[in-house]
């Protein structure tokens, strides 16, 4: 996964559970089920990787300024590693 950001949803995780209705593609609810795929979790899953997205998303603008400083910086003056040497 490099290069992936992978930022954490803050969110009860003991909350109470409620019942939704929801409309789906049947031919997916009937696949799913073959696989004994359990239609809630999947649902939950798919809000957690929405939300998580979404706050990943917000945090990327927020912070547009930040990064477009610093590749400014690398662009004029190189990476600080050019400056330093390599640590190693």
């Amino acid at each position: 996964m490099c290069g992936e950001v992978i930022m954490r949803l803050d969110y009860n995780k003991h909350a109470p559970r409620r019942p939704v209705n929801l409309t789906a593609n049947s031919d997916l609810v009937q696949r799913v089920r073959s696989e004994k795929g359990n239609l809630s979790a999947l649902f939950e899953q798919s809000m957690i990787a929405f939300l998580a997205d979404r706050q990943l998303m917000s945090w990327k603008e927020e912070n547009k300024a930040s990064f477009d400083s610093y590749n400014r910086m690398i662009e004029e003056r190189g990476p600080l590693s050019d400056d330093i040497g390599l640590l190693l």
